[in-house]
This record gives C-alpha cells, structure tokens and sequence, in this order.
C-alpha cells in the first residue's frame, strides 16, 4: 500500500528568501531564510523564518508553531479562511486605536462594545491582526536579481521643473506649492529626451529606482507626439535605459556595463508606479489604483484619501506587482474603454485575488456614468477632474455626488484653469 503524504503549504523554498535575522541584530545582514506560502508563492511576514546562523544564533521560527495566543501562523490563516469577513471599517478603526495608544486587551474590549457589536472572536481575530502581524507589507518572491538604475541619475533628474512640462501643468493646475508637494512626493523627474520631457520614476519599498518612464505631455495633459524618419507620427514615450543608450549612441562612447545588462535583461514595468508611499503610511491607509502614472498625481491632488498608485497599463496589473499590498484595502479605477472590456479585465484579477486573501474593490463609478462617446475614447478617472466646472455641463456628476465606490471623500474641484504660461513646448 503507496501512501501519499500531503506536502506542507508552508515551506522553506529551494532558493532562500533573505531577510534580516530579527536576533542577530544589523550586525550580520540577510541571514533569515524566510518561509513561503507554496499556493502563493509569497513569502510569509519576515518573523517567520530560520537563521543561518545555527550554531551562533539559532533563531527559528516556524508558521506550524505555537505562539503565546496558542495557535501558529497556519492555524490562525486557515481559521480565518473558515470564517465570516469582518467590516474593513474595523481594521481601520482598530489601526487608529492603536495608534492612540490602545492596549490589546482594550481594542477586544472595546469591539465587543453594543455600539460596535463584534463577537468575541472577532475581535479576538482583529487583535492578532493588528498586534500580532507585522505592520510592513509582505515582500514579492524575489526568485531573480534585481535591476535598479543607480542613485546619481535619478538624483540628476529631479529638479530643472522650469524646462519640464509636467511640471509646469501641475503648476498651472494646482499652484506652486502643491505642485512642488507632488513633484516631491513622487520623485518625478526631468528628462532631455524631448524638450520639456518627464521622468516617472518606479521607485519600490526601499527606495530603488527599478525603472522609468520618459513621457512628454501636450497642454491638455494628454501625451504628445512627434513624426519619425518615415514621417510616422509617434507618441513621446521612451524608458529612461533606452534614453541613456541613444545618448551614448550619439556621442559614439561605449555604454557601461551596468546598462548594457539593465536594458537587455530588467523588466520595463516591475513594480507599481508610487510604491515607494508604502513605507510612509500606516497598513490601514487604503490604496487606489488607476492606469496611467499621471492619473495618480492628479488624483493625489484632488482625493487625497488614499495612496494613489498606478499599474503602468491595463495588462500590467497581476499577482506579482500587487504583492507588496497584500493586506491593505485595494480599491481600483479602470480606464473607460469600448463594451467595457478594461472593467472586466481588472475586475477578473480582483476576483482571482480575493480567493487568495486580498482585499481589492473594482469602482464602477465611471463605468456606469460615462457617455459611450467618452468610453470609446477611453478617458480615466483624471481627465474627468482636469474638467473645469464650467465646461463640465454632462459630468457634473462626477463633482456633485463626491461618492467613489460608496464612501464619501473629499474632494477639492478645480474652478477654472490658472491663465495659460507664456512658454509653450514645441512638440517635434
């Protein structure tokens, strides 16, 4: 008789996931093996682990063993698959109670509250969640290297706003220090691909430039266009990598290495554009998605109730860019398209994610407000707020009810566009 052994869901992989040895202190670096989830293939938080340091330091800890609670990590996660969803609400109320300075024993009393009406298992649930856990996102399965464009050049591109077109939109729209705010924020930089040109830098968790995109923007804030060799009419959009090597091609000087390996062998779009807001604001901050990266700006501007985000492109979005949100509240804003093709794509991938612990809502908003003459042009979420009132005569909608995906925000609408800049962009 053959019998079969079921395989542990929770294991340490064959090629280690380092993470620094919560015992061996920052004297010895990346020597935690860290366990994974092999039906996500995520790494579980960095606690879970064995050190490699045995015979000096020991550390172990496995997701099959008990803790003070009395459950394991394994016991707790398939618990909470067998049970009912709490209200995301309480997660965020129990994150701004412990922020205040809530002890453990008082959020469990406090859920059982008649006013909030959760069980005791739920609260004792919400307890371990925020207590428990740790409050940084899991990490993406690092089963390669990974590629980043070095410091000095992203430091040379930030600034020189006064030639950048981007900028100056965001100027126009929203004043100086706003603009400037945003610029900051999310490390936009200047390009000299094209005159007046940005760089929208994809910057990850701990601050590595993993890539970046050259864009160069029209006065209505959509992309501009150039004609070719051939007399082709183009759009202005490169990536940082192929920007560097044209220059050197045109100075007829060898590339260094590190760029010949980048361009050849680094993913164009490896993380979601604004991740890097991530290590800045607490996990309750609920996060939106949208397409484009200029999207996000403007909608930081104008909502600022979230972490604004955005995929690259509509393919863009899958289980691996969105690995590092697991556990926060996801809310995502699709471009309008023809039949609605881009919401039943994204809607898919939320699906598919929900089943495996995420928490991510796909906002029809536009989707049933739009005409089918702005769904065939697929307009998004900021080329509707870009629209000054009074020229928003079938889209008053979009101001007037203020509600995205059925919760209130606030909402800063823009009156009337600033008088235009003197200094135009020759678009080539």
């Amino acid at each position: 008789m053959i019998t079969t052994v079921k395989p542990y869901r929770y294991q340490l992989p064959k090629k280690a996931i380092k993470a620094d040895c919560p015992q061996c202190g920052p004297r010895h670096r990346k020597t935690l093996s860290r366990y994974i989830d092999t039906k996500t293939g995520e790494p579980l938080p960095e606690s879970y682990g064995r050190c490699d340091r045995e015979s000096n330091c020991g550390y172990s800890l496995s997701p099959y063993q008990k803790t003070a609670s009395g459950m394991s990590y394994a016991d707790e996660d398939r618990e909470q698959s067998q049970m009912p969803p709490i209200p995301k609400k309480w997660f965020r109320m129990a994150g701004k109670w412990k922020r205040n300075g809530t002890s453990r024993r008082g959020m469990v009393e406090g859920f059982q509250d008649p006013l909030i009406g959760a069980t005791a298992e739920e609260a004792e649930r919400i307890a371990r969640f925020i207590f428990d856990k740790p409050l940084q996102p899991t990490q993406p399965t690092q089963t390669s290297r990974v590629y980043a464009i070095p410091d000095e050049i992203v430091k040379q591109s930030l600034g020189h706003y006064q030639q950048n077109q981007f900028a100056r939109l965001l100027i126009r729209q929203f004043g100086q220090t706003k603009a400037h705010e945003l610029l900051y924020r999310f490390q936009i930089g200047t390009s000299s691909r094209w005159s007046g040109a940005c760089v929208f830098w994809l910057t990850d968790e701990q601050y590595r430039a993993r890539s970046g995109q050259v864009v160069l923007f029209a006065d209505d804030w959509h992309k501009a266009h150039y004609t070719d060799q051939e007399g082709n009419p183009k759009v202005c959009i490169s990536s940082v990598s192929h920007g560097l090597l044209r220059r050197y091609r045109q100075k007829q000087e060898t590339p260094p290495d590190w760029l010949t390996d980048y361009h050849n062998d680094a993913p164009r779009w490896p993380v979601l554009f604004g991740l890097h807001q991530l290590a800045d604001v607490p996990i309750d901050t609920p996060i939106a998605i949208v397409e484009a990266p200029k999207t996000a700006v403007v909608c930081s501007a104008l909502i600022p109730g979230f972490v604004w985000l955005a995929a690259g492109a509509l393919s863009y979005l899958n289980v691996e860019r969105l690995a590092p949100l697991r556990g926060r509240s996801i809310r995502l804003f699709p471009d309008l398209s023809k039949d609605g093709k881009a919401f039943v794509r994204w809607s898919k991938v939320a699906d598919e994610l929900n089943t495996k612990g995420y928490q991510i809502g796909v906002s029809d908003y536009l989707e049933q407000r739009a005409s089918t003459e702005q769904k065939e042009k697929g307009l998004d979420l900021a080329d509707f707020l870009l629209i000054p009132n009074q020229s928003r005569p079938n889209n008053t909608w979009l101001l007037d009810g203020r509600m995205i995906y059925g919760e209130v925000l606030e909402f800063k609408p823009c009156d009337s566009y600033p008088p235009e800049w003197d200094k135009n962009i020759e678009h080539k």
